[in-house]
C-alpha cells in the first residue's frame, strides 16, 4: 500500500466539499492543532471514516495504525475549553494527540454540496423529476415527483432507504393522501421547515425539537423524524469518493458506530 500526501487529500476534500461554503457556525476540516505540524502528518496511508469520532473509532484506528480520521460531525464544535469538561471527549483527544492522528470533519458543507448521494438514494425508490436547492445556507431539498405516492408510499419508501425503525410522524398526517413533492433537510434540520415558513406540505428530517413539532402540528406540515443516524450515508458516500479518486493509493475503512440508544 502506498502514502499519498495529506496535502494531497485535504485539497481533494476542501475542492469537493469547500470550508467556505459551511454555516459561519460550523467547525469543519483539520480539528487536532497539536498534530498539524508534525513530521507524521505529511503522508497518509490509511483513512478512517466515521459519523461520529468515538472511543470506539480512535482505537480502531490505533489498532489499524491510521493517521487520519475523516468524520461528518465536527469533534470539537465549541471552544476548546468547554469541549474538556466533557471528560470522554479529553480522553479521545489526548488519545490522538498521543498516537498522532488528524481528525477532518465535513459538515454544513457537505449538507449543502451537490456532490454527496442523498438524491442518488432518493432516485433508487422514488421517481425524481426535479431538485431544488433550499434554506439559509442550501441545506435543504425540495424534491418534486414525476407522479404522486401516497404520503404512506412515500414514507415506507425513505424508511427504506435510510433504514429507520424510529421514525416519527406528526399525528394528524392522512396517510392515504397524495404528494407529489417533500422537503428535506438531514440531522437536526427542522429549522430549515420555519426558516422557510413551510404549510401544508409534507418534511423530512433527522430529528425536531419539540416547538418545531408544534410548529408542524398548527401549520399542516406532515413532518417526518427518521433519526440523525440517517446521515449514516456519508460513510458509504465518502468511502467511495476516496477510493475511487485515489484507488490503491489509499487504505479506507468505513466505521460504522450505530445509534447509541435501543428502542424499547
Amino acid at each position: 500500500m502506498n502514502k499519498i500526501k495529506a496535502n494531497a487529500l485535504i485539497n481533494y476534500l476542501n475542492d469537493v466539499f469547500p470550508q467556505k461554503n459551511a454555516a459561519e457556525w460550523d467547525k469543519v476540516g483539520l480539528q487536532i492543532e497539536e498534530v498539524y505540524n508534525l513530521e507524521s502528518q505529511d503522508e497518509v496511508e490509511h483513512v478512517v471514516v466515521c459519523l461520529d469520532v468515538t472511543r470506539e473509532v480512535v482505537h480502531y484506528a490505533i489498532e489499524n495504525k491510521s493517521n487520519f480520521i475523516i468524520s461528518r460531525h465536527p469533534f470539537l464544535f465549541s471552544d476548546l475549553e468547554e469541549e474538556m469538561k466533557n471528560l470522554a471527549k479529553k480522553e479521545i483527544y489526548d488519545l490522538c494527540i498521543e498516537n498522532e492522528i488528524q481528525i477532518f470533519s465535513i459538515h454544513t458543507n457537505y449538507d449543502n454540496s451537490e456532490k454527496q448521494n442523498i438524491i442518488d438514494l432518493i432516485e433508487m425508490q422514488l421517481n425524481v423529476k426535479s431538485v431544488d436547492k433550499v434554506g439559509s445556507f442550501n441545506e435543504g431539498y425540495k424534491i418534486k415527483l414525476l407522479r404522486s405516492v401516497t404520503l404512506r408510499e412515500a414514507v415506507d419508501k425513505l424508511k427504506f432507504i435510510f433504514g429507520k425503525q424510529q421514525s416519527l410522524l406528526t399525528r394528524n398526517s392522512d396517510l392515504e393522501k397524495a404528494i407529489d413533492r417533500f422537503y428535506l433537510t438531514p440531522g437536526s434540520g427542522a429549522s430549515t421547515m420555519m426558516d422557510l415558513q413551510l404549510q401544508n406540505t409534507f418534511f423530512v428530517t433527522g430529528e425536531a425539537k419539540w416547538n418545531e413539532w408544534l410548529y408542524a402540528d398548527q401549520n399542516n406540515v406532515d413532518m417526518l423524524t427518521l433519526g440523525h443516524y440517517m446521515e449514516n450515508h456519508f460513510i458509504d458516500d465518502l468511502e467511495n469518493k476516496l477510493l475511487k479518486t485515489f484507488g490503491n493509493e489509499l487504505k479506507v475503512s468505513a466505521y460504522d458506530i450505530k445509534n447509541t440508544f435501543v428502542i424499547l
